[in-house]
């Protein structure tokens, strides 16, 4: 009966510590199902389904890029309007003075090894040359109908009007022909007449006239590519989407 004693009691401690345990369980489980979340949720059958709107994925105008390049093509446009006038005045000037032709090679004479140095003479039989083949003409008066027609049509792309993006199109189609010819007929004429630093300058007027007037006609084209330019332009053209 003694050795019964310690048997009973060790396992009633036994039983007392599961219960404790599992008491501690409920507890703990009930403060949890007490918290509140803050929200409640509630499935309600007759709730009408959510109705997408129907310009959420709609095309919105932008009225901000057609008004910057109409900015740029204005700038562009002053920039070329100065060198049409410039090759103008190329192209009425029979001979120039000695002052200016010593003050145009300055820098190139300076730059050879002496060997190639250019006199007055050799620059006036060129430039006499450069205005026999047109060229000044040519790329004057082209840069000066291309430089207005930027112009006009920069202004016009501020008021967002779409005869602007055409006008200036047009503008760089013709700036960038007659631009290119008539550099091209110049270099002719340095080609025959004229050696050194100032040849490869005449060179590289070429190219940079034409990469030019390229930016610009890119720049004329991007409204009337664009879709959301587009629709600032030609807000009559607009698409409605109706939802039955």
């Amino acid at each position: 009966m003694s050795d019964s004693k310690p048997l009973d009691s060790s396992i009633r401690d036994s039983v007392i510590m599961v219960d404790v345990h599992q008491h501690v369980t409920v507890v703990a489980e009930d403060k949890a199902s007490e918290v509140d979340l803050g929200f409640s949720m509630r499935m309600d059958d007759n709730q009408p389904e959510p109705q997408i709107p129907v310009d959420l994925f709609a095309i919105r105008p932008d009225t901000k890029g057609p008004k910057s390049i109409g900015v740029l093509l204005i700038l562009g446009a002053i920039v070329l309007f100065f060198q049409a006038y410039g090759d103008v005045g190329l192209h009425f000037s029979e001979d120039l003075s000695n002052e200016e032709v010593e003050l145009i090679l300055e820098v190139p004479n300076s730059q050879g090894d002496g060997s190639t140095e250019l006199t007055v003479e050799q620059y006036q039989t060129f430039h006499d040359a450069a205005r026999d083949s047109g060229g000044y003409a040519l790329r004057g008066f082209g840069l000066i109908a291309a430089s207005l027609l930027l112009f006009v049509g920069g202004i016009m792309l501020l008021f967002l009007n779409g005869l602007g993006a055409k006008l200036s199109l047009a503008g760089a189609v013709i700036g960038l022909v007659t631009g290119i010819t008539g550099s091209l007929l110049v270099k002719g004429a340095a080609d025959t007449h004229l050696v050194g630093v100032l040849l490869f300058t005449y060179e590289v007027y070429s190219y940079l006239c034409g990469v030019c007037m390229v930016m610009c006609a890119g720049m004329a084209a991007l409204p009337l590519i664009n879709a959301r330019a587009r629709m600032a332009l030609y807000p009559e053209n607009r698409v409605v989407l109706e939802q039955e």
